[in-house]
């Protein structure tokens, strides 16, 4: 098992702290703003708005790039001096108009003025309206990219023949493209610091044409809905404690893999995992396909697409009731 070394002091009472923007706005055409990458050293780069001057961080500069679209990978690698020119020279050529989001302390957002963002204190918000602020918060990542926000929910731990188990909710958005929030119960098994996303399809949120106050409105909606079904949801996992699969447990693994398109790298450390468990049981086999996500190889921010997938397999598990062949674990069709 990996154990996740995140620290777990973390509170929503943090997160709240952390992510409060204190945002401020520039529009303007995407042509005016100008960039300066300095040749001497230790000066950091700064983007002049007007008047006004903002010192960029790697984070700032990648949310330009995505914006002017210039690779990142690209830009990274070029002298100072060639970023100035290039940097520059997409801006001059580029039209329409821009938002620009900043602090005190840097930019926030790039994007267009026609896609507005909800802002990432909605999401706090939402949370704060079901959980008191010492809720745990397992996760939280806020880059241009992703925003992920796990907290675990204040109910009393399901306690498990495999440990405790906590029900939580996931609050995400794919902040690269600007799509919709999303919302999903999670389960955690404190015992190997896993985590299990359950999707559920009823809990989208539509935001096609819709105002930014209508969305959060919707996202504190579901994530009520989301909290409703944790007890469910806890005891469904608890309940696949009963369910064995001592004599074909590879054979079950092997079934999930396919039917879920379960990443190939990963199930070899499964399998190892499985092998390893007297007498299994499903519960051991979710716990197991989740828990690879923890593995230290795919912490790198890159690998977040792959460690979500694992996680939301096992929750798809936890979730089928659907009979089954009892040798090779086939759909029994209608």
């Amino acid at each position: 098992m990996h154990l996740n070394p995140a620290d777990q002091t973390q509170t929503l009472d943090d997160i709240v702290t952390a992510w409060k923007t204190h945002e401020r706005t520039w529009t303007s055409d995407a042509c005016v703003p100008e960039v300066s990458f300095e040749n001497t050293p230790k000066t950091e780069p700064t983007l002049n708005l007007g008047d006004h001057k903002i010192t960029l961080d790697e984070k700032a500069i990648t949310q330009l790039c995505l914006f002017y679209k210039i690779p990142s990978a690209f830009f990274g690698r070029l002298t100072p001096a060639e970023k100035h020119f290039v940097m520059n020279a997409r801006i001059d050529h580029t039209g329409g108009e821009v938002t620009i989001a900043y602090t005190r302390t840097g930019i926030t957002d790039v994007r267009k003025p026609s896609q507005p963002r909800l802002d990432v204190e909605e999401f706090t918000n939402v949370a704060r309206q079901l959980y008191p602020l010492y809720s745990t918060v397992l996760n939280a990542e806020l880059t241009p990219d992703h925003l992920v926000l796990d907290v675990l929910s204040n109910h009393v731990p399901i306690p498990s023949k495999r440990g405790l188990i906590h029900g939580g909710i996931r609050l995400a958005q794919n902040r690269k493209q600007n799509l919709a929030p999303t919302v999903s119960p999670i389960l955690y098994h404190e015992d190997t610091t896993t985590t299990v996303e359950i999707i559920d399809p009823s809990l989208k949120i539509d935001a096609r044409g819709v105002a930014l106050e209508k969305v959060a409105e919707r996202l504190a909606a579901e994530a009520l809905r989301a909290d409703a079904r944790l007890t469910h949801d806890v005891e469904a996992l608890d309940d696949l404690t009963n369910v064995t699969i001592e004599g074909d447990r590879i054979t079950r693994l092997h079934r999930v893999a396919a039917e879920h398109n379960m990443p190939v790298r990963p199930l070899a450390d499964i399998t190892v995992a499985m092998s390893r468990t007297d007498e299994p049981t499903m519960f051991d086999l979710v716990i197991a396909i989740a828990n690879s996500a923890n593995n230290p190889k795919l912490r790198d921010p890159a690998k977040r697409t792959t460690r979500t997938r694992l996680q939301t397999i096992a929750g798809a598990i936890v979730n089928d009731h659907a009979e089954r062949c009892s040798n090779c674990h086939a759909l029994v069709a209608a």
